[in-house]
Order: structure tokens, then C-alpha cells, then sequence
């Protein structure tokens, strides 16, 4: 009989209906979880606003990131727990795990939340990111060795006048008017943030790890710490559903899924083409912002935003892709979304 030999049953398989898959190794998944970056930080910045607003207080927001992401990471954490023992803290170990627990835990969130409470969306959604890509990229030339090019000392002199113009109002107010204090905090955080992201590099840490440990030893230090200074009835008595919201954006998509969604765009996009995505958050922020807290930027505001915005595609190489140029030896250290 014809049709039964090994070239027939290879036919037979080439042209079988094959069924659709879902590839997260390429590059079109990676384009996704970037995007998923950017809207989540973005509307973490908005919402964090609308919160402070509505009249939540910053330890509300805290509570709220890493109690829910604290208990979401939690199974992230163990099985290293169980490979490496409490006493490795999966695989970190305590002194780095405190050290990043300092630069990326309660102090860096209560000054990034604290600021809204002085200053507009526009100050805290470019201010802080774009201090982070900047100051990164300095840190890492100082202690990774890495080598600054033309590119990210002029994009960061462009995010550095920027971030002039959008504090212009605020520093010259009248008297009662702090929204420089925001400023500071949101700048104060943007240090810690930068430190923490550049320790994870330097130490080699993966990234969804050190998250984890940091949101679960945030979570025994400010839980415990808010119960202590306002109590079980506070709690109880906050209103249920800003305090949903927070922690539906600030402890589940900005806490785990913008988080692992950024790890998995380096993954697959790599370190040059993932902090495009870093860099789009102060103009989707302020975007997403108008609907949501009614705030309009005003001239000074939308000239620094294009300037950071101009500053940041400089720094991270994208018109140095776009454009024919000459090779430029500089490893954009990982800036990881806060």
C-alpha cells in the first residue's frame, strides 16, 4: 500500500493543522510587557495623587504597596527559602537584604507617596523617574566603571533643565506655597531608588527576588508600625474604597505585575531597548493624570515635560538606534520601575 513510509508520515505531520501558541520568549511579548510598564507606573503616579486628594494619608498608600505585594511575592519566595534556608533569606542573605530594604522599602515610599501631599502629579511624575534613569547611569559610571557617552551627558543636561522648569513654580510662590518640599522628597526618593537599582546590579540579584524580600520585610516593619500609631479602629475606619484602589494599583500593578512584566521585557527585549519603556512614564503619567485628578500642566510644566521626556529617549540610545551613527561603548544599567 502507498502512503505509509516515513517520508508520507513526515507530510502528514508538516501539513497538519497546527495549534496556535503563545510565545513569552519574543520580542512582540516583550514590546507588551513594556507597555504594561509604563501604564502601570504611570498610574501609579496618578492614582497615588488622586489618593492623597481624596484624603488618604501616605502610610495609607504604603500600607496598601506592600501589604498586598508582600503576600503576593510571598510563594516567589518559598521555594528559595527552602533551598537556601531562613538564614540566606533565599539565596540574598540579611545584610543585603536590609540594605535593600532601607533604599527600596518604607523610607523610599514614604517620601515618593509623601511628596503628592506638597506638590502636583506633574512635579512627582517626571521629577522622580526621570532622577532615577539620571542618577543610575551616574552611579553605575562611578561604580560599575561604565563609560558615559555625549548621549547621556546631554540627555541628562536636557532632563536636568527640565525638571528646572517644572519646579520654576514652586520655588518662586509666594510664601505658604511648599510644593518644593514635594520636590525634594520626590528627588530624596529618586536617590534611594537609584541606589537600590544599582545594587541589584551590582550584586548580581535578580530583580522579582529582591523585590520580593523587600516587599515582605516592608510588610513586618510597617505593618506592625501603622497598628502601633493608629490603631485597629483607624484602620477600620479608613474609607473601603480609595483604599481598594490603592491597593488594587499601588501593591498589585505596580507592586508584582509592572514589576515582573519589566523583568520580562529585559529578558526578551534586552537592557538597551527595555528603559525606552522607563522613559515614556512622565508623559503617559501626566496624560492619565487630567482624567483623574483634574490637573492641567501649565506652560513651564509641558516645556520641562518635553524636555525630559527629549532628555531621557537621548540617554537611553533611541535616536542613536533611529539615526546612523557611530558606536558608542556605554551598558545602560537596569533602572528598575518603582
Amino acid at each position: 500500500m502507498r502512503g505509509t513510509g516515513p517520508a508520507m508520515v513526515r507530510q502528514a505531520a508538516l501539513t497538519a493543522p497546527r495549534r496556535a501558541t503563545f510565545d513569552t520568549q519574543s520580542e512582540a511579548w516583550g514590546y507588551v510587557c513594556g507597555c504594561i510598564l509604563a501604564l502601570g507606573a504611570s498610574t501609579s503616579f496618578a492614582v497615588a495623587r488622586a489618593g492623597i486628594l481624596a484624603g488618604l494619608t501616605p502610610t495609607d498608600l504604603i500600607l496598601m504597596r506592600f501589604g498586598v505585594a508582600g503576600v503576593l511575592l510571598f510563594p516567589v519566595l518559598i521555594p528559595l527559602l527552602l533551598r537556601h534556608g531562613l538564614a540566606n533569606l533565599g539565596g540574598i542573605g540579611w545584610p543585603r537584604a536590609l540594605v535593600l530594604t532601607l533604599l527600596g522599602g518604607p523610607a523610599f515610599a514614604m517620601m515618593q507617596m509623601g511628596g503628592y501631599a506638597f506638590a502636583p502629579l506633574a512635579h512627582g511624575a517626571v521629577i522622580h523617574p526621570a532622577s532615577v534613569t539620571i542618577l543610575s547611569t551616574a552611579i553605575a559610571a562611578s561604580m560599575l566603571g561604565e563609560r558615559l557617552s555625549r548621549a547621556h551627558l546631554l540627555g541628562a543636561a536636557l532632563v536636568i533643565g527640565g525638571i528646572v522648569l517644572i519646579s520654576w513654580h514652586g520655588l518662586h510662590a509666594a510664601a505658604g506655597a511648599n510644593s518644593w518640599i514635594g520636590d525634594l522628597l520626590f528627588f530624596t526618593s529618586a536617590v534611594l531608588w537609584a541606589g537600590f537599582t544599582v545594587l541589584i546590579r551590582y550584586w548580581r540579584v535578580n530583580a522579582v527576588r529582591a523585590i520580593s524580600v523587600v516587599s515582605l520585610l516592608s510588610l513586618l516593619i510597617i505593618l506592625p508600625g501603622y497598628l502601633a500609631w493608629y490603631g485597629l479602629d483607624y484602620l477600620c475606619a479608613r474609607p473601603a474604597c480609595p483604599m481598594a484602589v490603592q491597593a488594587l494599583v499601588q501593591g498589585l500593578l505596580q507592586g508584582v505585575i509592572a514589576i515582573t512584566a519589566y523583568s520580562q521585557a529585559i529578558r526578551n527585549l534586552g537592557v538597551s531597548r527595555a528603559v525606552l519603556f522607563p522613559a515614556m512614564v512622565p508623559a503617559v503619567s501626566i496624560l492619565i493624570g487630567i482624567p483623574i485628578v483634574g490637573e492641567i500642566p501649565g506652560p513651564l510644566q509641558l516645556t520641562g515635560l518635553v524636555l525630559v521626556t527629549f532628555g531621557l529617549l537621548i540617554a537611553v540610545g533611541l535616536f542613536r538606534r533611529l539615526l546612523p551613527a557611530r558606536a558608542q561603548s556605554i551598558a545602560t544599567p537596569r533602572n528598575i520601575p518603582c
